[in-house]
């Protein structure tokens, strides 16, 4: 305690707390002025040493020196009976300026550095753009001695993209957009920039015998540099394929992660192990590349059927064979009627969701076969499917499927709006997707918007999509009738109630003429032609039933329909009555008092 009150006594304290908060005051007085001029990067340093040098300095002559009125001379010994000086409001000013230094600079040092970090983030990604965390991945190279595990290789691809759509932030392209590159010469900045991505992920696939080889390289477009690449030896076991999806999607995701610097968080990834069975695997490989395809679901079936009778507990297998027999309704391949195909598909799908509640493919199909594909809809299986399907998307944000079904019901109960943002979303996600892109067209169309469903379906025959829906609607109100009659022409041939195609060009640009005498052969012919039956509304043919699904037809054309009973019954029929009064009615319908529904 004497040794602390002599430093007291001559001072040291009062001295060196005034040094420190000085220096503090210097350096950072320094520190703006070198931030403000061309003052070399080391000024700031080289006056830090300079006060650290001077601190031992300053405390040395404190102990030895006092300032007196005479000037500063040699502190004495204490003399007998001499007081240490009580505070002065000096020192108090002095403490108070240290504490507060102190506090600052402990605050600098330890405070959570968020905002620090999304300045960083906000800096990479202007200079980098929003798009940086953005991926392609490539159709994977089959090098297989015989050349004959394409579906192999394209299996470890897809299930690589499905991993890595559920990183939240990474924006990847989809496998449609991605696979037409399959076999291009290409180059990866030219692949880039088509399908609007920074990164691309490509790879390949060498199996021979019981081992599998699989490389795999992550290349950013905008430098050509290869920011992680692996080759990884295996032998062949589900697990094993599995474990190297996990290893190589993890990696993808650091290294990306590191690269932009906080834009894309650092993301563990676990692939779930779905069969143990490797033969069961394959099949289910080759199956689902041809229902991507949407082709041979004949096929489909055969591989499938011999998945899960080696794997019972499949999920995903029964999935895909329920969603295939659903398409098998209107693409052909699988014998049966629609009722037989259609209960087959709810049966594998009861399968597939008691092995995985989550499945969200299908869910996705049941409520479809609901709702879209109901030939005798009500407003609770309306409200089901619907329920469903938002339940499936809830699920998998990416199920294209989904997203176009939920569209489809949206469109069939009048609510446009609605429809249109999915027919988007299913656009955005899967831009070389027929069903989604002629969907938007159809829906700009019945929401009076000709001339960008025009633009729409354009831009998509210039994708490379083939016109799968009528867009008359859009081609005729814009006036384009060479093209018209070409479309026509693909779509029914020359056998038409209309004679040629400009009877329908004319009833598409004058829907309120006078075109009765063509009724009699429409009804003539209503099972013939199936699509007479959302024609012919427009003329004032109207059809008795509506074995293929009913939709409320909106758009100028059906002003005639709208008005009639036939309508007002079809929609009391169909549910779609029961559904506004329950769920709210669309902006251009009402209901009267009288129980009749306008609609404008």
């Amino acid at each position: 305690m004497n040794f602390l009150a002599e430093l007291r006594r001559r001072s040291v304290f009062r001295v060196t707390a005034a040094y420190l908060v000085a220096a503090w005051v210097v350096m950072q007085v320094i520190g703006f002025v070198a931030d403000a001029s061309t003052m070399p990067d080391w000024t700031t340093t080289f006056v830090l040493i300079l006060v650290i040098a001077g601190l031992p300095i300053v405390i040395i002559v404190a102990w030895a020196f006092e300032l007196t009125p005479e000037g500063p001379k040699l502190t004495g010994p204490r003399e007998e009976g001499e007081t240490i000086k009580p505070f002065r409001p000096a020192d108090t000013i002095i403490l108070a300026a240290l504490v507060t230094v102190i506090g600052v600079v402990v605050w600098q040092q330890l405070a959570p550095r968020e905002a620090e970090m999304a300045t960083v983030a906000a800096e990479v990604e202007e200079a980098v753009g929003p798009e940086a965390a953005s991926i392609a991945v490539l159709a994977f190279d089959d090098l297989s001695p015989e050349g004959n595990q394409e579906y192999f290789s394209d299996g470890i691809s897809e299930e690589l993209l499905n991993v890595l759509v559920r990183v939240e932030g990474l924006r990847v392209a989809s496998r449609t957009s991605a696979f037409r590159f399959k076999g291009s010469d290409a180059s990866i900045p030219e692949i880039a920039a088509d399908l609007q991505v920074r990164h691309v992920l490509e790879g390949s696939v060498r199996r021979s015998g019981e081992t599998v080889r699989i490389t795999a390289q992550l290349i950013d477009s905008a430098t050509d540099e290869h920011l992680w690449s692996e080759t990884y030896d295996r032998e062949m076991t589900t697990s094993n394929i599995f474990e190297v999806q996990d290893d190589i999607a993890t990696a993808i995701v650091a290294a990306l992660s590191e690269r932009l610097l906080g834009i894309l968080p650092i993301t563990d990834i676990e692939v779930e192990n779905t069969t143990t069975n490797l033969n069961a695997y394959e099949l289910y490989l080759r199956a689902r590349r041809l229902y991507l395809d949407r082709r041979d679901f004949g096929e489909i079936e055969r591989l499938l059927s011999q998945a899960v009778e080696l794997d019972p507990e499949f999920a995903d297998a029964w999935e895909l064979r329920g969603a295939s027999f659903m398409l098998a309704e209107g693409y052909g391949g699988i014998p049966g009627t629609r009722e037989e195909l259609l209960e087959r598909s709810k049966e594998y799908n009861e399968i597939a969701l008691r092995l995985d509640p989550n499945s969200s493919l299908a869910l996705a199909t049941n409520a479809f076969i609901l709702g879209g594909l109901n030939p005798e809809p009500t407003a609770q299986s309306l409200s089901q499917s619907i329920e469903g399907l938002t339940r499936a998307i809830e699920l998998d944000p990416h199920n294209v499927s989904a997203l176009n079904w939920r569209a489809v019901v949206y469109f069939s109960v009048g609510h446009l709006e609605l429809s249109l943002v999915d027919r988007l979303a299913c656009v955005e996600l899967e831009p070389t997707s027929t069903a989604c892109q002629m969907g938007a067209v159809s829906t700009y169309s019945a929401l009076g918007e000709h001339e960008r469903a025009y633009e729409h379906l354009m831009d998509s025959i210039i994708q490379g999509n083939s016109v799968m829906t009528d867009p008359f609607n859009a081609v005729a109100n814009v006036g384009q009738h060479d093209f018209f009659m070409m479309i026509v022409a693909l779509r029914f041939g020359s056998d038409t109630p209309w004679g040629t195609p400009d009877v329908l060009y004319e009833i598409l640009r004058n829907p309120t003429g006078d075109f009765g005498h063509l009724i009699p052969e429409f009804e003539a012919r209503w099972d013939d032609f199936p699509d007479y039956r959302y024609i012919g509304p427009i003329i004032g043919a109207y059809p008795p039933d509506f074995p293929d699904g009913f939709f409320v037809f909106n758009g100028d054309e059906y002003a005639r329909y709208r008005q009639s009973p036939e309508y007002q019954e079809a929609l009391e029929r169909y549910g779609v009555a029961e559904f506004w009064r329950q769920n709210g009615f669309p902006s251009e319908c009402r209901e009267r008092d009288d129980g009749w529904i306008e609609c404008d």
